[in-house]
C-alpha cells in the first residue's frame, strides 16, 4: 500500500515537473536563442517573436484538453498520463535540434512553431489527467497534500529551469549561451520527459475509473451541459492561478531587470529564493486543507495575492522593497492556492467527464491569460508601462478570488463512488429534450 501510495505522488509530479521544466526553459531563454532561430531586425522584434510562440504554444492547449481529457475519460488515468508526457519530451527534443534561421531560414521558426503546438496538446490536458489520477488514487484523508506534493513538481520544474539557465550561463557565458548553449537547456527538457514516461508506465489505473468503465457508458453531451456553471468557475479560478505563476516564477526576473535596478545575473541569483517560497507554500497548503478543508486555503491565497500584487511589485521596481522580499512574498500567496486548486477543481466534476470537464476550462484559460503574459508584459514594459504589468496580473487575480468565493463544497463531488453521475446526466437530458406545454412548466 505505502509503495503504491508513493507511485501515486511520483508519477503525478515527474509529469508536472517535466511540463513546468519545459515551459519555464523556453520562457527564460527565449531572449537567449531568440536571434538564432527568429527573423527580424532588432533584438526586440525577436524576442517578441520569440515570446509569441510562447503564447502560440497555448493557444493549442483548449484543444489538447479536450483530445487529451477525452483519452483520459475513455482510454483510462494512466493512458492519459502516458500520453501527455511522450509528446512533451518529444517537442523538447525537437527544439534542441532544429536548425538555425541562418541555416534553413524561416523554416527554422516554422519547426519550433510545430514542436510548441505540439507541446501546447500535450500539456492541455497533462494538469486535469495528473488532477484526477490524484483524486481518485490518493487516501482521503491525505488528498490535499498529496495533491500538493504533485502540483509542488511545477515549481520545481521551474526552479530546475532556473538552475539550467545559471549553470549554463556560469559555464559558457551568455554569449555562449546565446550562440548554441541553450540547446543543452532543451536536451535537458527531453531526458527528462523520458525518465518521466519511464516512471509512468509502471502506475495502476484507478478503481473509480474500472468502476465507471464496467457500469458501461455514460451520455457525455448532457453531462458537460450539466455543469457548464462548474466548468465557468475552473475557468475563473484557473485565470488568476496561471497569472500569478507566469508572472511570480517566470518572468518576474526580466521585471526586475526592466526595473533598471538588477542585472541578468542578479536576478537569476535571487529568483530561487522565491520559487522556494512557492514550494513551501504550496506543501503547507496541502496540509491545511486536509485540516481545514480546501477552500478557505484557496480563498485566502488567492486574496493575499491579488491584495499584494501591486504594491510588492511596484516596491521593488522603486526600489522600496528588495527582490529577495518582494518575489517571495507574492510567489508565496500564489502558491498557497495553487497547491489545492487543481484537486479541488476535479471534484466539481463526475468520474465519466473530469478530465475533460476540468481541462477544457483550465486549458483555455491558460491558453488566453498564462500563455499571453509574457508577451503582453513586454509589450507594455516596451511602451513605458512598466507599472501596468502588476495590475494587470492583479486583475487576473481578483477575477479567481471572486471565483473562489462562489465555490461552495456542496458542488464537489465524492470521488470514490459514481454516486450523482447517472442522476445529473438524466436530468439534464429530460430538461432539455422533454416538451414544453404550459406556463407553469415553462417557468
Amino acid at each position: 500500500m505505502a509503495a503504491s501510495r508513493t507511485r501515486v505522488v511520483v508519477a503525478s509530479t515527474a509529469g508536472i515537473f517535466v511540463e513546468s521544466l519545459d515551459w519555464t526553459i523556453y520562457g527564460l531563454l527565449a531572449p537567449y536563442f531568440a536571434g538564432q532561430v527568429f527573423p527580424g531586425a532588432d533584438r526586440v522584434t525577436q524576442v517578441l517573436g520569440a515570446y509569441l510562440v510562447f503564447a502560440a504554444g497555448f493557444v493549442a492547449r483548449p484543444l489538447g484538453s479536450f483530445l487529451m481529457g477525452r483519452i483520459t475519460d475513455t482510454r483510462g488515468r494512466r493512458a492519459g498520463l502516458l500520453a501527455s508526457v511522450s509528446l512533451i519530451a518529444l517537442g523538447s527534443a525537437v527544439i534542441a535540434l532544429v536548425p538555425t534561421h541562418a541555416a534553413i531560414g524561416a523554416w527554422s521558426a516554422v519547426i519550433v512553431v510545430a514542436a510548441r503546438l505540439l507541446q501546447g496538446i500535450a500539456m492541455g490536458g497533462e494538469v486535469a489527467t495528473a488532477a484526477t489520477f490524484v483524486v481518485e488514487s490518493a487516501p482521503p484523508e491525505r488528498r490535499h497534500r498529496y495533491g500538493a506534493f504533485a502540483y509542488s513538481g511545477d515549481a520545481f520544474g521551474t526552479l530546475a529551469g532556473t538552475i539550467v539557465l545559471a549553470v549554463l550561463v556560469g559555464a559558457l557565458g551568455v554569449s555562449g549561451v546565446q550562440s548554441g548553449g541553450w540547446r543543452i537547456a532543451f536536451g535537458v527538457a527531453a531526458a527528462c520527459g523520458l525518465l518521466a514516461l519511464w516512471i509512468r508506465t509502471g502506475v495502476p489505473e484507478t478503481p473509480v475509473f474500472e468502476q465507471a468503465r464496467a457500469a458501461g457508458p455514460v451520455p457525455v453531451r448532457p453531462l458537460l451541459r450539466a455543469h457548464r456553471g462548474r466548468m465557468l468557475l475552473a475557468f475563473m479560478l484557473t485565470i488568476g492561478s496561471t497569472m500569478g505563476v507566469y508572472f511570480g516564477s517566470v518572468y518576474l526576473p526580466e521585471f526586475a531587470q526592466h526595473t533598471g535596478r538588477y542585472t541578468a545575473d542578479q536576478a537569476t541569483a535571487v529568483q530561487p529564493i522565491a520559487l522556494v517560497a512557492l514550494v513551501l507554500a504550496m506543501i503547507a497548503s496541502g496540509f491545511l486543507a486536509d485540516r481545514f478543508g480546501p477552500l478557505p486555503v484557496i480563498r485566502a491565497g488567492f486574496t493575499a495575492a491579488a491584495v499584494l500584487v501591486v504594491p510588492l511589485m511596484l516596491g521593488l521596481a522603486h526600489g522600496w522593497l528588495p527582490y529577495a522580499v518582494a518575489g517571495p512574498l507574492f510567489t508565496a500567496g500564489v502558491g498557497l492556492q495553487l497547491g489545492v486548486t487543481p484537486v479541488a477543481g476535479a471534484r466539481l466534476f463526475p468520474v465519466p467527464i473530469r478530465a475533460v470537464a476540468l481541462g477544457v476550462p483550465a486549458g483555455t484559460a491558460i491558453a488566453l491569460f498564462g500563455g499571453t503574459f509574457l508577451y503582453v508584459a513586454e509589450w507594455l514594459i516596451d511602451h513605458g508601462a512598466l507599472g501596468w504589468v502588476p495590475v494587470y496580473a492583479g486583475i487576473g487575480l481578483t477575477v479567481s478570488a471572486v471565483g473562489s468565493w462562489l465555490v461552495r463544497e456542496r458542488l464537489m463531488y465524492p470521488v470514490d463512488t459514481l454516486a450523482g453521475t447517472f442522476a445529473a446526466a438524466s436530468a439534464e437530458q429530460r430538461r432539455t429534450t422533454a416538451p414544453v406545454t404550459t406556463t407553469e412548466e415553462l417557468a
